[in-house]
C-alpha cells in the first residue's frame, strides 16, 4: 500500500529542521525521515519587515538539502516560521462577520496600531476563538509582513516546494504537545527553544496571552521577562494562579533555569519530554536522528493530517 508523505519545515535557532510522518492507523502517525540543516548567518538573519533570506541560491540547496531525501516525491509541506518575524495578538469584535474578507479588514482597523507594516503591506488571519458572556467574539490574529512571507513562499517553490499549512513555531510548538498530554483547562507553556522564549497562557481552555522574545542562556533573564510578561494579567486572570506550567526546553543544563521558572511563577514546574524517537519507525534512515527539537516540526506535519 503506497501512504502519503507528510512533510514540514521548522525554521528554528538558525536552522532548518525537515520531517516526515505517515499516517498509522487511523489518528497516529510515525516519523519516517528527519533531518536538519545549519544555516549560516550570511544566508538567512530574523527581520519583521525586510527579507530573511540573504542568499537565494544557498538557501535553496540548504531547503533540498532538508527535504528532498525526505520527500519521496512529495511537494506539499507545512511551513513553521519563527515567531519573531510575525504577530501573535487576542482581541474581541462586537459581531460575527459577514465574510471571512470582511473580517480581515475590519481587524485590520481595529489592529492598526500594533501592525508590522502599513496596512496593506500586511498579511493577516485571524481564527474565531469563542463567543464571550456580554456577546462579544474572541478572535485569535496572526500578522506578517507580505513581502517577507512571499519571499519564503517564492523561494520554497523554487525549490520545489509549496507551503500549503504557514503558522509559527510556538503555534505548532503547542500543537505537538496538546494532543498528547492532557494540559488541562488552565495552563502556561513556557518553550525555549533555538533562542528564543515563548510564553503561551490558556484559561479554560482558550488562549489568553501571547507572548515571545529573543533569550540568551540565562535563567535570570529569563525569571526577569516572566515577571515583566505576565505582570499586567496576574490580576486579570484568576485562572493565572492555578494554572499548571509546562516547559519545554533545548538547554543542555536546565536546572538553574527550573529553579528560576518555579519563583517566577511561585508553583512546580513540569519539564515536558516529547518522546520523540517513539515516534521514529526503527531504524531512522542512516544520519537521521529522532531529536526533541523536532517537536514544533512534527506539530506542523500533523496539521497536514
Amino acid at each position: 500500500m503506497i501512504r502519503r508523505n507528510f512533510l514540514s519545515l521548522d525554521i528554528c535557532g538558525g536552522e532548518l529542521r525537515g520531517v516526515a510522518l505517515r499516517r498509522q492507523g487511523t489518528k497516529t502517525a510515525v516519523l519516517t525521515g528527519a533531518r536538519t540543516t545549519l544555516l549560516a548567518e550570511d544566508v538567512w538573519a530574523l527581520s519583521v519587515r525586510d527579507g530573511n533570506i540573504l542568499d537565494r541560491s544557498r538557501f535553496i540547496a540548504a531547503v533540498k538539502a532538508t527535504l528532498d531525501p525526505l520527500s519521496r516525491g512529495e511537494d506539499r509541506i507545512a511551513l513553521s516560521l519563527p515567531d519573531p518575524i510575525g504577530r501573535l495578538l487576542l482581541t474581541e469584535v462586537d459581531s460575527a462577520f459577514k465574510s471571512r474578507e470582511e473580517g480581515i479588514e475590519v481587524v485590520k482597523w481595529q489592529l492598526k496600531k500594533s501592525l508590522p507594516a502599513e496596512t496593506k503591506d500586511v498579511q493577516l488571519d485571524y481564527q474565531v476563538l469563542e463567543k464571550t458572556e456580554t456577546g462579544r467574539y474572541r478572535l485569535a490574529v496572526s500578522m506578517i509582513v507580505r513581502s517577507v512571507l512571499h519571499q519564503y513562499e517564492d523561494i520554497l517553490a523554487e525549490a520545489g516546494y509549496h507551503p500549503v499549512v504557514i503558522d509559527f513555531h510556538s503555534l505548532n510548538l503547542y500543537n505537538y504537545y496538546r494532543s498528547r498530554l492532557d494540559l488541562g483547562n488552565d495552563f502556561i507553556l513556557v518553550g525555549i527553544d533555538g533562542g528564543l522564549l515563548g510564553l503561551q497562557f490558556f484559561q479554560g481552555g482558550s488562549p489568553c496571552f501571547y507572548r515571545h522574545k529573543r533569550v540568551v542562556v540565562d535563567p535570570e533573564e529569563v525569571f526577569k521577562e516572566i515577571n515583566m510578561s505576565f505582570a499586567s494579567i496576574r490580576e486579570n486572570y484568576p485562572g493565572f494562579h492555578r494554572a499548571a506550567v509546562f516547559l519545554h526546553c533545548d538547554w543542555a543544563e536546565r536546572d538553574a533555569l527550573i529553579e528560576a521558572l518555579k519563583a517566577a511563577f511561585e508553583r512546580d514546574v513540569v519539564v515536558l519530554d516529547p518522546k520523540v524517537e517513539r515516534l521514529a519507525v526503527k531504524p531512522l534512515p542512516s544520519g537521521e536522528v529522532a531529536s526533541p527539537n523536532l517537536v514544533a516540526a512534527i506539530g506542523a506535519a500533523e496539521r497536514l493530517m
